[in-house]
């Protein structure tokens, strides 16, 4: 597959397939507030590669692309439940523009942090595109976590979950504790103590704790959305 070079009113990028390889941003100039400038010295290694680049696009006013997306994980990598990709998508919501989450911590897409910055926008599809990379990430976290037999619902109550609350933070949980010992039920009754953001507990994830407790348990979630 070939490359090309895509310039941005930000940046340039060596793209392929749809993604940028390789990003250079611009940045203003001192002499000139209505000038970008643009090392090119890094440009140089994009035209040692096998497949270097032989045209350019240029989008201005365009939006930016996003990273090539890590390999899928190997087919041994466990899948949420279609019900547990509906539950992070109706407490996440979506959201096409960075937004600043209640600790403010700038957000996009469906809860995706990573990469962000104030004015960001994104495009349904890539918002999708997020989700999926983000899911992966906690998919394989709570996987490796795991020294139990779960159903498919403890295991996707438990993707969303970290989702929400991070990897570092399922790890040292004591619901992962209690789950790790077979105490199922203690293991579903922890779920509702993680309901504070910023040290204030908020009705939507107390309503999300519940939802996650339901599937979890094997019942009906859709009554907290």
């Amino acid at each position: 597959m070939g490359t090309w070079i895509k310039e941005t009113d930000n940046a340039i990028y060596l793209m392929q397939g749809g993604y940028y390889l390789s990003k250079i941003s611009k940045y203003p100039s001192k002499n000139n507030p209505e000038e970008k400038i643009l090392n090119i010295r890094g440009i140089q290694s994009w035209f040692t590669r096998d497949d270097a680049p032989r045209g350019m696009t240029v989008s201005p006013g365009g939006e930016e692309p996003l990273p090539l997306p890590p390999p899928p994980p190997k087919s041994s990598v466990r899948r949420i439940s279609d019900e547990g990709v509906f539950l992070i998508k109706s407490f996440e919501g979506l959201r096409l523009k960075a937004y600043q989450d209640a600790v403010g911590i700038w957000t996009i897409g469906y809860g995706t942090t990573q990469g962000v910055t104030p004015g960001m926008e994104i495009t349904q599809t890539q918002a999708e595109q997020l989700l999926r990379r983000d899911v992966n990430k906690f998919e394989q976290a709570v996987q490796e976590a795991l020294q139990v037999s779960i159903n498919d619902n403890q295991f996707s109550a438990l993707v969303s979950f970290t989702y929400n609350v991070g990897s570092g933070a399922f790890r040292s949980s004591t619901l992962l504790r209690l789950l790790n010992q077979n105490d199922i039920q203690g293991a579903a009754d922890q779920f509702p103590r993680w309901n504070r953001a910023g040290g204030r507990i908020l009705a939507g994830l107390t309503r999300r704790r519940d939802a996650e407790r339901a599937l979890f348990l094997g019942q009906d979630f859709r009554r907290f959305l």
